[in-house]
């Protein structure tokens, strides 16, 4: 073609702030002068295209005292880029490599790395782009995954006392559990910042088999909780971060099982889903106090044969003169066991009153009332419960073998139990060794959760530890399973033990 450029003149191509994840593809290529002479037309703007950059994490990574996390940035004319990381006072371990150009396509390409130690070295960091030509764009890059279990972080709070003035104290109780002993750090924030004028208190962990729990406690006073503020728990742990917020709430008044709630309520909960039939909501109730019902359990119900009623009365101020009373909606008798008080963290006091009741009357739908009477509230609070109404799902039951990548050098092996698509959410689970229960501490159920979809089904998950030994010699275990939607005896229970040859 006597020299002339066959190739067509290139189109501008995405640029670089759109969230795509796809694998980077080569940047376009502009017209050349004189195609065989190797001299280079002037690029359009291009804006950059960023590319996170991060060390495998299988092997040693999690251990590892530094990491290198980077960015690639590609594919942009004209210089320069500006790289910033949100290291704080790591700034001092960046190094961003001079840009090179690529002949072939008339753009530049430069890296952008941190190195990291400690336990910021698990942590998630941001890499900025400034280009002059375009927008920012900002890419995260994280050393890892979490490889463990995380700590379960709650915060919860004492009720706001309406005679009480502004100096009135309100306690914020922050419970952390189910984490792997090892060095841990509480934060509070105010507002998102951490303050100096508190003076929280965090309690030494305590080991409760593999796992440790612990809680940390903040007073403020009533004037500072109804000023809006946002309050903080935050836990570092394995070099990430997790947390929890409280804040007073107003012009609302949420129910009962509704987050957020005070801390008696949901450590004394019975059951998340004991939600008696429509009433008041318990929030509404003065002084704070809360009343809930929860139904009998489907092990009691089905397989002791003894069922229970729980009416639980949480955040109140004293029981002089209080009066808990049951009744049933056909006018006959009843029985309940003698109430138990329990003084919670925050001063106020928790009663628990159980009424035994006939298998048969419940399930045959009869409704049972539990009524709480104080001199100090200007009327009584009445909860009533009777068994859900609703089409029946038997759960579908399924064990698991110990993870093959278990390490053998371990005294213990786990099995899983995952029980699914059942419905109401009221359900037991007990794990028994050669047709004798378990132990509670070796084993570890969820609360139901929600399925996704329309379907009202629920699923839970439960863990069992046992001794090599035992599984070694192939002792049996079960997963035996309650649920009002069963056949028979309302009872499944599904064995596992190790296959021969392994």
């Amino acid at each position: 073609m006597n020299g002339a450029c066959s190739r067509a003149p290139w189109s501008l191509r995405r640029s670089g702030h759109e969230s795509d994840t796809s694998a980077p593809q080569e940047p376009p290529v502009p017209a050349t002068q004189g195609c065989g002479q190797g001299v280079l037309a002037k690029a359009s703007i291009q804006a950059p295209l960023v590319f996170p950059l991060a060390t495998c994490c299988k092997g040693t990574i999690a251990t590892a005292p530094s990491v290198t996390l980077g960015c690639l940035v590609t594919g942009y004319f004209p210089m320069p880029v500006t790289v910033t990381w949100d290291a704080g006072s790591l700034n001092k371990s960046v190094v961003t490599l001079p840009a090179t150009l690529q002949e072939t396509s008339g753009l530049y390409t430069t890296t952008s790395h941190v190195t990291v130690s400690g336990e910021w070295a698990k942590q998630k960091f941001t890499c900025s782009v400034a280009h002059a030509e375009s927008p920012t764009i900002n890419k995260t890059v994280s050393a890892c995954t979490m490889n463990f279990i995380p700590p379960t972080v709650k915060l919860f709070h004492s009720s706001c006392n309406p005679l009480g003035d502004t100096g009135s104290t309100i306690q914020l109780l922050c419970l952390i559990s189910g984490y792997v002993p090892g060095d841990m750090e509480v934060t509070w924030l105010v507002d998102g910042q951490k303050a100096t004028n508190i003076f929280p208190y965090t309690a030494p962990g305590k080991q409760e088999g593999k796992v440790t729990s612990t809680h940390s406690e903040l007073n403020i006073t009533q004037g500072e909780w109804v000023s809006q503020k946002t309050y903080t728990c935050q836990v570092t742990y394995q070099g990430f971060t997790f947390e929890d917020h409280a804040r007073k709430c107003t012009g609302m008044a949420p129910h009962p099982l509704q987050h957020p709630d005070t801390w008696a309520q949901r450590r004394a909960k019975p059951h998340p889903h004991a939600a008696p039939p429509t009433h008041t909501p318990a929030e509404s109730d003065p002084r704070g106090v809360s009343t809930y019902l929860s139904p009998p359990s489907p092990l009691d119900l089905y397989v002791h044969k003894s069922p229970k009623i729980t009416c639980l009365v949480v955040d109140l101020a004293n029981t002089d003169g209080m009066i808990l009373t049951w009744s049933r909606e056909n006018g006959e008798s009843v029985h309940p066991d003698p109430m138990v008080k329990k003084t919670q963290y925050n001063g106020t006091i928790t009663v628990t009153s159980t009424l035994p009741v006939d298998a048969t009357d419940w399930v045959e739908g009869e409704t049972y009332q539990c009524k709480v009477t104080h001199p100090d509230l200007p009327k009584d609070i009445v909860r009533s419960i009777a068994k859900a109404p609703g089409r029946r799902f038997p759960p579908e039951v399924y064990v698991f073998l110990p993870p093959e990548g278990e390490p053998k050098t371990k005294d213990k092996v786990t099995l899983t139990c995952l029980i699914q698509n059942f419905f109401p959410p009221d359900i037991s689970v007990q794990w028994l060794h050669n047709d004798s229960p378990v132990r509670t501490e070796q084993q570890a159920t969820t609360w139901p959760h929600k399925a996704t979809g329309p379907s009202p089904a629920f699923f839970v998950f439960s863990r069992l530890e046992v001794s090599r030994a035992d599984w070694e010699q192939r002792d049996v275990f079960t997963c035996q399973v309650v649920h009002e939607a069963l056949p028979g005896s309302r009872t499944l229970k599904k064995s596992v033990s190790k296959n021969p040859g392994k």
